[in-house]
């Protein structure tokens, strides 16, 4: 009966864990689609035209060139910003190589020292949402300080490079 509570333990911290991915992917890509309106929103703005206006031909290079130098790598705010989104991206990698270390380890003294460690396989758990709470702070962070969300700038950059790309491909 031990040995069952045991796996219990393990599949549900891993399970749970699972769900709690999915939260976070979810609340990311809701999160995403807002940024991107509100920065085709603040463009359309600035360059007094509508939204539904940004798929004419007539002010693509208007659109790429406000892009261009809103988000060039020569503003330090946007440095600032990629770096943010590297630092993210290591502690996100951290945090995962953490997460499969603790499971490891308890699998491992579960099956070799006692039952009993099963338990701290929800551990990985909160080790997962320490980690994604302190990316949320630091996102926030860095959007209080430099006016963008870690790798937002790089993100505009490459979405104007994909856009001006298919633009060519499509005009011939």
């Amino acid at each position: 009966m031990e040995t069952l509570i045991a796996i219990a333990h393990i599949l549900g911290s891993i399970i749970a864990l699972f769900v709690f991915g999915f939260v976070v992917l979810l609340i990311a890509g809701w999160e995403s689609a807002r940024n991107q309106k509100q920065i085709l929103e603040e463009t359309a703005v600035a360059l007094g035209i509508r939204v539904e206006d940004f798929e004419s031909e007539e002010f693509a290079p208007k659109i790429i060139q406000m892009s261009a130098e809103k988000f060039s790598t020569e503003l330090f705010k946007n440095r600032i910003s990629d770096f943010c989104g590297l630092i993210l991206t290591m502690w996100a990698w951290v945090g995962n190589i953490i997460q499969v270390s603790v499971l490891l380890a308890v699998i491992w003294y579960t099956y070799t020292d006692s039952t009993e460690n099963a338990v701290y396989a929800w551990f990985v758990v909160g080790i997962a949402i320490i980690f994604w709470l302190t990316s949320v702070i630091f996102s926030l962070i860095c959007k209080l300080l430099t006016g963008r969300y870690p790798n937002q700038a790089k993100e505009a950059r490459k979405a104007a490079a994909e856009w001006s790309r298919r633009s060519k491909v499509e005009n011939g």
